[in-house]
């Protein structure tokens, strides 16, 4: 690959990284509860870490807002999956 092929490349990853970045932090904003959450290689949703605290239970439709927020991004950004596959996902304090 060409140096400016190289270039041109990484800044479209760091793009795409930043995309992702926003995506996620409006998804941990919308969804308080939620700590975070890992997807297996074939984008599965395979965990899911919640706050909790008495008499609440989250119930399959946060598991649905989750996968369905993601799906949108994968709609949205198509290069965004490889991004997503296989990792784990946490709420970080600022």
């Amino acid at each position: 690959m060409k140096p400016s092929e190289q270039r041109q490349s990484d800044s479209q990853r760091q793009h795409t990284e930043a995309i992702v970045a926003r995506h996620l932090h409006e998804l941990f904003q919308r969804l308080p509860m939620l700590s975070g959450f890992w997807l297996g290689p074939e984008l599965e949703l395979a965990d899911v870490a919640v706050f909790d605290w008495p008499g609440y239970d989250p119930g399959r439709h946060l598991y649905e807002e989750v996968m369905q927020s993601l799906v949108d991004l994968a709609e949205e950004r198509p290069e965004a999956v490889q991004l997503l596959r296989g990792r784990a996902f946490a709420r970080t304090v600022h």
